[in-house]
């Protein structure tokens, strides 16, 4: 699977990077919600003659709490140009009280922070 992390805690993001390679899948790291939504505009750019619908990405994993733009933000703003995206949030912070994150509640997995390398793995798998 190729899979996009947005992370802002470096050691967080390198062992979920290390797992996820361990099981035979493609990781790109990004450090916060901007880095992110840059890198999958210009992924989405080289899919573009694929297939219209076809994500970049296989799963999009998201920090709630990042500089620059938040997981919620950063999720509204994928799903308004792939709204197939699968997207899990990695996060120790459930998402905020308000219509933009109610409205992705339903369209979103959620990874409960602390969890094990190995509930990562499956739940991308899964996705």
């Amino acid at each position: 699977m190729r899979i996009l992390i947005a992370e802002d805690n470096q050691f967080t993001a390198s062992q979920y990077e290390r797992i996820l390679r361990k099981y035979g899948h493609e990781v790109i790291v990004t450090r916060d919600g901007q880095e992110c939504l840059k890198k999958y505009k210009e992924s989405l750019g080289r899919t573009e003659f694929d297939s219209i619908d076809k994500s970049p990405f296989d799963v999009v994993v998201l920090d709630q709490s990042m500089p620059k733009k938040n997981g919620s933000e950063v999720a509204t703003e994928i799903l308004s140009v792939r709204p197939a995206q699968k997207i899990v949030f990695a996060s120790a912070y459930a998402l905020s009280a308000n219509k933009v994150s109610e409205s992705l509640e339903e369209r979103v997995e959620y990874l409960q922070k602390p969890f094990s390398l190995n509930a990562l793995v499956s739940k991308i798998e899964a996705a």
